[in-house]
């Protein structure tokens, strides 16, 4: 496919992809504050509990209750679509990004030999059998003890991360990992929630009871959405945090992210009844960012500083220096080699091994070339991912890089 094209509808896709997950994740979160805050009421036996909530200069009297088949409501509101369209737009993206590109963008070559095409199926296939184990889960004996389902699968999906970490780069297996819980998330939805739904008001319009147990399931099933959004959003917008999936200890870190954000989601939703969710809303952040700190900084700590200082550089070097940074070289191009993409401090006047077997010497030809045709001359150890950026650059732009790139060597 044209590339131009693909970028086309990238661009739609992300949008279409952000703006239903907005809508999708403000839904959960609000329905499950609601949720939460119920004021119970015992003198009304058909009452799950009901607030009022005032906005926009207006009162909303909210009531949850048991429905009388006889009195059931003219116009009910159901929610799924921004769930739909949220998964829809995401695997399109995750296609024509990654799918089309014979696995360039998923491969780490560094670690495997593994072909585009199987990489492509191990992650669609683990896409879709990730719905099936935890539906599993949540449908065996282990859904009477929760804490216990969800341990089994936060263990079985560190053990997954950990296995494709074998062929997958860094930065895919943490879009992997969202990828599958975001399955869980919108089949949830489609498979239990929603058809429960329509199971309790098919049964009502017969004349039947009010099925609390079918609501008590859709229940478990969003709640257990709602505690795994705040990763989920981690996980997708993660291609741009190069400083954490380029780390050696990136899984750790994922780890440590998951948990402290479902720990403050758990707290958020405590607030009414434990006094001080804040305060451990709190320390559950500086204890998770200084985890993510140790994991960042401890292993390089005894190693010789990179310098990452330009003194006295040339008025060419410090425009090429902001195009380095406004072109989104600096996203992977971090001062210390990353499994994304090498460090381009020291390398200037260096010979550069290359996948094909050669070497070559790391002048200014060679940059710009590399610039301009990056998939003709790739390092040693990395995938031929980074965009061509001829014909989107001047002589004048390609020169200040260069003279940038050359800085960092001095």
């Amino acid at each position: 496919m044209n590339t131009e094209l693909i970028e086309f509808f990238n661009v739609v896709l992300r949008f279409t992809h952000i703006v239903a997950a907005i809508m999708w994740i403000g839904n959960s979160l609000l329905f499950t504050w609601m949720e939460i805050n119920l004021i119970k009421d015992p003198e009304n036996k058909n009452s799950l509990g009901y607030m009022n909530m005032l906005h926009a200069g207006g009162v909303f009297f909210l009531d949850k209750r048991v429905i009388d088949p006889n009195d059931i409501p003219a116009r009910l509101h159901v929610f799924k679509w921004q769930s739909y369209t949220t998964w829809l737009s995401g695997i399109a993206l995750i296609v024509l990004t990654f799918y089309t590109r014979s696995g360039t963008l998923l491969l780490d070559p560094s670690k495997s030999d593994l072909l585009g095409w199987h990489a492509s199926l191990i992650s669609a296939l683990s896409i879709i059998a990730a719905w099936f184990i935890y539906d599993a889960i949540w449908k065996s004996p282990l859904k009477k003890v929760p804490a216990a389902a969800v341990a089994v699968l936060a263990l079985g999906l560190i053990g997954y991360a950990y296995w494709i970490d074998g062929f997958f780069n860094s930065r895919f297996v943490y879009l992997q990992v969202g990828a599958m819980i975001a399955t869980t998330m919108t089949a949830n939805v489609r498979f239990v929630i929603i058809p429960n739904q329509k199971k309790i008001m098919a049964a009502l319009l017969e004349g039947k009871p009010h099925d609390l147990e079918l609501g008590r399931q859709a229940k478990l099933r969003s709640l257990t959405n709602h505690y795994v959004t705040f990763p989920v959003i981690f996980l997708m917008l993660s291609a741009h945090f190069p400083i954490l999936y380029g780390n050696r200890l990136y899984i750790p870190i994922m780890i440590i992210i998951a948990v402290s954000l479902v720990i403050i989601k758990w707290m958020m939703n405590l607030y009414n009844k434990f006094s001080d969710w804040l305060f451990a809303s709190v320390a559950t952040f500086i204890l998770g960012t200084g985890g993510v700190a140790l994991c960042i900084f401890l292993p390089n700590m005894g190693a010789k500083p990179v310098d990452t200082n330009t003194p006295a550089i040339s008025s060419t070097a410090i425009k090429g220096k902001e195009l380095f940074s406004s072109k989104g070289c600096s996203a992977c191009h971090l001062p210390v080699d990353s499994s994304i993409a090498p460090s381009l401090h020291g390398i200037y006047g260096t010979e550069r091994p290359l996948t094909d077997g050669s070497s070559v010497l790391a002048d200014e030809a060679y940059i710009k070339h590399s610039i301009q045709f990056s998939t003709d001359q790739v390092s040693k150890g990395y995938a031929p991912a980074m965009p061509s950026f001829d014909k989107a650059l001047s002589e004048e732009e390609l020169n200040q890089l260069v003279a940038y790139i050359e800085s960092l060597s001095k």
